[in-house]
């Protein structure tokens, strides 16, 4: 099967689906063992990353949403505990990759007591000061104002700026993120996009008051050439979670690892979820 047909059927064979609040959230069920709630990235289709939690799924239940278009992280986290209560899940590991680093650390900040651990991968801390609201603003009534064919090409432009496709596998994965973008979402989810992480940055969700009285594991998968990370963003972990968090070395695997290379994601994860 092409990668477009490999997500079409993980996505029927184990979407589920609940309303929250009028809104229909998609999300993924598979696998048996320790739970983790797992968050994908800015394209997002959690199904993109199939063959990762397929491979997790050997050893933890996987529980993977889709982002519908909402606009303020409260609908996230009330979301997040609906599916997790809808699948009688209490505590669990929670990791995000990329744009789902950034609702992982808010989703942990409102619910200390059933997150056992934290895995970050491809992501810095959600610690924005309110000095940048103003930008997020901006891109907010850009994406409003753009032709939607423009708005997408442009939020395909930054995303392929930030990974390198598989040479090998470069064409099929064209066809899926292209799919996705022009088939499946929409103006709405570009600019939930954006207004999700002012949300949470007016409110000032993610602060060190919030997470240091949590007492969990932190772990972050770093490599060397993710242009999204930095060597800056330890200290500002550290500060943010009041000690230091532990580092999963990962090379030269770029920023999309979990997608491009899942045998080797999923190891270095199994390692984080000991």
């Amino acid at each position: 099967m092409t990668i477009l047909e490999n997500v079409n059927h993980f996505s029927n064979r184990f979407g589920k689906g609940v309303i929250v609040n009028n809104t229909a959230w998609r999300y993924y069920r598979l696998g048996a063992g320790a739970p983790i709630l797992w968050l994908t990235g800015g394209l997002r289709r959690a199904a993109l990353g199939f063959a990762f939690m397929e491979r997790l799924a050997t050893r933890h239940t996987v529980i993977a949403p889709d982002y519908p278009p909402v606009q303020t992280i409260d609908e996230f986290i009330t979301a997040f505990d609906t599916i997790m209560q809808t699948e009688g899940i209490d505590t669990f590991a929670l990791g995000g990759q990329s744009y789902g680093g950034l609702l992982a650390q808010a989703y942990l900040a409102r619910k200390t007591k059933a997150v056992e651990r934290l895995i970050l991968s491809s992501t810095g801390p959600a610690d924005y000061g309110k000095g940048w609201l103003p930008v997020e603003y901006a891109i907010i009534a850009l994406v409003r104002l753009l032709p939607e064919k423009t708005v997408k090409n442009m939020l395909i432009g930054g995303l392929l700026k930030a990974i390198i496709l598989p040479e090998a596998e470069r064409v099929q994965w064209l066809e899926a993120i292209n799919d996705v973008m022009q088939n499946d979402l929409s103006r709405a989810d570009v600019v939930s996009h954006f207004a999700v992480v002012a949300d949470l940055i007016r409110k000032g969700v993610v602060t060190p008051a919030a997470c240091q009285d949590w007492t969990g594991r932190i772990i972050v998968l770093s490599a060397e050439n993710d242009p999204t990370q930095s060597k800056k963003d330890f200290p500002r972990y550290e500060k943010l979670f009041g000690r230091a968090v532990e580092i999963l070395d990962m090379g030269n695997m770029g920023h999309a690892a979990v997608l491009f290379n899942p045998d080797k994601y999923a190891e270095l994860l199994e390692q984080a979820l000991v």
